[in-house]
């Protein structure tokens, strides 16, 4: 299954398993996004 599916079936059941298939899939498939939530001056982002 790709990460697509196991993302769909996450939103259909709202199961954690699904949620934590999708993620490993999406590692699997090399399609992580970079996640730099920390680290920035206050108000970056904000217009």
């Amino acid at each position: 299954m790709k990460a697509t599916d196991y993302w769909r079936l996450f939103l259909e059941t709202g199961a954690p398993e699904m949620y934590l298939l999708y993620a490993s899939a999406l590692k699997t498939e090399g399609k992580d996004v970079f996640d730099d939530s920390g680290h920035r001056p206050a108000g970056h982002g904000l217009q």
